[in-house]
């Protein structure tokens, strides 16, 4: 007998005994839209006995188990297209009521509010059962009390609004990710703290904690702490602005780590700047088992002193009538034109080929850096390549070493000085604003092509085999 329905079968419901005398099985009725999930009509199972009352006892751990089970499908079932609709619904009656909070219209968007919390529970509600009993207890609607959470206030992580805001800004995808990364790092110290991660709960006191605790308490760099802080606090500033939170003061103002004193530091020491590579190492990177890539991308470098994006974003018709213009630079006195090096022509003719203008005069490089760059994978490869030569110095108590890929342009710089090139010339090769005159720099756009040649081709690739040092 199928005794799905209390009424009057009280002893006898959820449970079946398909022949009489028979096993008893523990039933559950799979509501119609979630049999396509569950893939099956109803949820069965086998409670090994005969008896009746030996059966009325142990189906109800069973039900309890079917009844999570189709809630988890529900669950699924509305994940798969409501829930992210509701959020982002719950997110524009939010910025609603803040706008509304001082004017007479207040008391009815909170009434037409609460009437719509109560039709999305209406539309979502199902039934919740004891997992140890099986008893019914008041049907539950998740994805009410969420919107219910959101729109006031009381759940709206710090992340909520942070695409919407990246989205109409003009910030690089490096800055951008710059942003999301201070947004995360001050969740994560949030929770390992045991605090609350919600806009409505972060405060001054807060704010204050985390600049002091995790931030500078870990030993985070001033000007690294001082960029996230920065960060948050443009977020904060754009929510006050749109509606998101209430328009108290912003937490993050005045929270900046002073900037630390600048002291001169002996160049050899840990904390003393980066340097050029010596003659010695130039021979040792040029000379090594380097890829063809790598090799010629370290000669155009030692040869010309542009930067390795610079060379990276190369085009085949960037390369032409003796010059490499460079058209995407860091910044505006970047942009120029730098003559060929002699010893760098057949280089650059055999890259050319039979290529189209547009190509790429590297074309296999990665895009793999942040707008649009393509020379971060290469860079990480040469200072494996760099180290496996035994070209490195990293002292003691250094965060990184003080030789890079952009040593080869500081020796470029050292051997112009060396050849007493003048400041402003190698300042226009190099693309640097400093040396060039403010009259120079503003109102002229010619480039001094045949004193930038002579430039160049003063700056000869050391010769030989590497000498033990």
């Amino acid at each position: 007998m199928n005794a799905f329905s209390s009424v009057g079968k009280g002893d006898r419901q959820y449970l079946l005994q398909k022949q009489a005398h028979g096993t008893w099985y523990a039933v559950v009725e799979v509501p119609v839209k979630l049999r396509p999930i569950l893939g099956k009509p109803r949820l069965i199972r086998s409670l090994q006995t005969s008896d009746l009352r030996a059966a009325q006892s142990k189906r109800w751990p069973v039900v309890a188990a079917f009844k999570a089970e189709i809630s988890a499908a529900l669950d699924q079932a509305s994940n798969i297209s409501v829930i992210p609709d509701l959020k982002h619904e719950a997110q524009e009656v939010r910025a609603e009521l803040l706008k509304a909070r001082h004017t007479a219209n207040y008391g009815m968007v909170k009434e037409a509010i609460n009437a719509r919390i109560e039709a999305i529970y209406a539309q979502y509600a199902r039934p919740h059962y004891d997992p140890d009993t099986g008893e019914e207890l008041e049907p539950v609607a998740p994805e009410a009390l969420t919107y219910s959470a959101v729109v006031w206030g009381e759940a709206e992580e710090l992340d909520m609004y942070m695409e919407r805001w990246l989205s109409g800004t003009t910030y690089s995808e490096r800055t951008k990710a710059d942003a999301r990364t201070a947004v995360r790092d001050l969740q994560r110290w949030l929770k390992e703290d045991n605090r609350p991660a919600y806009l409505h709960k972060l405060d001054d006191r807060v704010a204050s904690d985390y600049r002091d605790l995790g931030l500078k308490g870990k030993g985070v760099h001033p000007k690294t702490a001082n960029k996230k802080l920065s960060a948050l606090r443009q977020y904060w500033s754009w929510m006050t602005s749109s509606g998101f939170i209430s328009p108290l003061r912003n937490p993050w103002d005045g929270k900046s780590l002073p900037k630390p004193k600048a002291f001169r530091s002996d160049p050899d020491s840990a904390a003393g700047q980066e340097r050029p590579f010596t003659d010695n190492e130039i021979v040792t990177l040029l000379n090594g088992p380097a890829d063809r890539d790598l090799s010629d991308i370290m000669r155009i470098a030692a040869l010309s002193g542009m930067r390795l994006e610079e060379i990276g974003q190369l085009r085949v018709k960037d390369c032409v009538g003796g010059l490499l213009k460079i058209t995407k630079s860091k910044t505006d006195a970047g942009v120029r034109a730098v003559p060929i090096h002699s010893a760098l022509i057949d280089l650059i003719a055999s890259r050319i080929g039979k290529a189209e203008g547009t190509d790429f005069l590297f074309p296999d490089l990665e895009d793999s850096g942040w707008d649009g760059t393509r020379t971060m994978a290469l860079s990480k490869r040469f200072a494996t390549y760099r180290r496996s030569v035994g070209v490195d110095d990293k002292r003691e108590g250094a965060r990184r070493s003080k030789v890079n890929f952009h040593s080869f342009r500081r020796w470029f710089a050292r051997k112009c000085e060396e050849d007493g090139q003048p400041e402003s010339v190698v300042a226009r090769v190099m693309g640097h604003r400093k040396g060039v005159s403010i009259t120079f720099a503003l109102y002229s756009q010619a480039q001094p092509l045949e004193q930038m040649r002579k430039c160049v081709e003063a700056v000869q690739l050391p010769s030989g085999p590497p000498t033990i040092e």
